[in-house]
């Protein structure tokens, strides 16, 4: 019974099911049964693979640790019923080799445990060298599935030519990237200044490929053939996308932006994954388009010039706005930007209070004071956030607050969405504490920004909700675009590609995280 149970398990696997009746039965005869309970490891990460495993019912797990001491190890995938693992490392080991094949992660049973099928290497290898038909046989299955995947990998791969014409008989390595997410200013700005870079270079040439669709674990399998894949602020690289990317031979995030609280970081480095990224571009970019929200929220300047656009030159009360000058304006993170967006508003002859965790001297010499957030709350007719999207900052503008504010708040953010509650800001709009709101970011930007929708129904009633307030002015994520603030995106990212391609890793890699 026990040998027609492994016979049956093996026949529903995807490939070893595609062996002979002959070759089935004489493999069942070999597999052992067993019941493993959840957590039980088969093979730890680094040991010698000695046997591969059938799944009959459960789950296994595959975990890998991260590189440093102290980490806990995170998943990577699972192997479910009909479904096999370590058949290739036994296969291919051959008897006296010292280079024997070690698991690339550990094994054990999932949750609720699992029903495994053990089968020896030395007893399957041995069974292979007293049959020479059961080997051939093996060839021939490996080979159908290795033919039918390579087609698969080079329609992908090879859509294209991977090697340019002018690099032969010249000593230049090509590095490939898949630039994703790629509006119309990404082209415009990289694909002249990678022509620079590699007429400069004689040692390297970076050919850049470029698609609009954002990366998540669909459309990593794009990568196919690339070397690294360069990611903008609303690309998805969670561990599952990571993965795919892994098995593509990503080796390099180039992140052309300074956020990566989209990127799982553990995950990369895990997989052996470099990120490097533009740590700043133009901070004054930032401050000055946290300036313009202001302006055009306090002053109305939307509705005024839809007024004139229509020949209305006339005023009333809904256009009236308030001097800056001698209001209280709290600025909330006071980094490189905030410490700008500062020096600009005591330009206004405003009284300045600031808090941040960390406290600037700068801020301090210019006039600004350091207090509390319910100081701020309290006391504030101006709050900007300028703080980076961290787990402790997340929704710091949130319903709770909403009683704490001074009434009529004009509240600018450039910073991150997820610093707002939203349907606590609409609250706040539609009650009057919060007298108008100057956006550059939205918690939920992702499905909508750098995209056009202007054909399409918006299917998030709370953007809509704002889109349609007389109360907010939003823009769409630009306050970093500036062409200084471009030229300098693409000058570092191309750098950061350079020195991962020169052999830099790790901490000696600028730029990385």
């Amino acid at each position: 019974m026990t040998v027609a149970e492994a016979k049956l398990a093996l026949s529903k696997c995807t490939w070893l099911g595609k062996f002979s009746e002959s070759l089935q039965d004489d493999i069942s005869k070999l597999m052992i049964k067993f019941d493993a309970p959840e957590g039980h490891i088969f093979i730890n990460e680094g040991d010698p693979i000695k046997a591969f495993l059938v799944v009959e019912s459960g789950i296994l797990k595959r975990t890998k640790r991260p590189e440093g001491d102290g980490h806990e190890p995170i998943e990577i995938d699972r192997v479910g019923p009909a479904r096999c693992t370590g058949f290739l490392h036994v296969a291919g080991y051959r008897e006296g080799d010292v280079n024997e094949d070690v698991a690339f992660a550990t094994i054990a049973a999932g949750k609720g445990g699992a029903k495994v099928w053990v089968t020896p290497g030395p007893h399957f290898r041995k069974l292979c060298y007293e049959n020479p038909s059961h080997s051939a046989e093996v060839i021939r299955v490996l080979s159908l599935g290795l033919r039918s995947s390579s087609k698969i990998i080079r329609a992908t791969v090879d859509s294209k030519p991977t090697i340019h014409e002018e690099l032969v008989g010249r000593n230049q390595k090509l590095f490939k990237v898949l630039c994703y997410d790629s509006t119309s200013w990404v082209k415009e700005n990289f694909v002249p200044s990678v022509k620079a870079f590699n007429e400069h270079r004689k040692d390297l040439d970076v050919q850049m490929d470029y698609t609009q669709d954002r990366l998540d674990s669909k459309t990593a399998k794009f990568a196919a053939g690339y070397d690294a894949v360069c990611l903008f602020v609303n690309d998805t690289a969670d561990m599952e996308t990571l993965w795919v990317l892994s098995m593509c031979g990503i080796k390099l995030i180039a992140m052309r932006c300074a956020g990566f609280d989209r990127v799982d970081v553990k995950a990369c480095k895990t997989l052996g994954m470099a990120i490097a990224r533009v740590p700043a571009y133009s901070p004054y970019a930032v401050a000055e388009h946290a300036i313009a929200l202001l302006m055009s929220v306090n002053r109305r300047i939307v509705q005024a010039s839809t007024r004139v656009g229509m020949s209305d030159f006339t005023l009333d009360s809904s256009l009236m706005g308030m001097d800056i000058h001698g209001k209280t304006v709290g600025v909330m993170g006071t980094g490189k930007i905030g410490q700008i967006l500062c020096q600009i508003i005591t330009g206004f002859g405003a009284n300045l209070l600031a808090y941040d965790v960390f406290e600037n001297d700068d801020v301090k010499k210019m006039g600004g004071k350091y207090v509390s957030q319910d100081e701020i709350w309290k006391n504030c007719d101006v709050i900007f956030l300028m703080m980076p999207l961290l787990p402790a900052t997340k929704h710091t503008i949130n319903e709770k607050v909403l009683s704490k504010l001074k009434k009529g708040v004009l509240l600018i953010n450039t910073s991150r969405g997820g610093l707002i509650d939203t349907p606590a800001l609409v609250k706040g709009i539609l009650s009057g504490v919060i007298g108008g709101v100057g956006l550059d970011v939205y918690e939920n930007e992702g499905d909508y920004f750098f995209q056009n929708w202007s054909g399409q129904a918006i299917e998030d009633n709370t953007l809509v909700t704002l889109l349609g307030s007389n109360r907010v002015v939003m823009t769409p994520h630009q306050a970093f675009f500036t062409k200084e603030a471009i030229d300098q995106i693409v000058k570092v990212t191309l750098e950061n590609i350079s020195n991962y391609s020169s052999g830099l890793r790790g901490k000696e890699l600028p730029n990385s995280i």
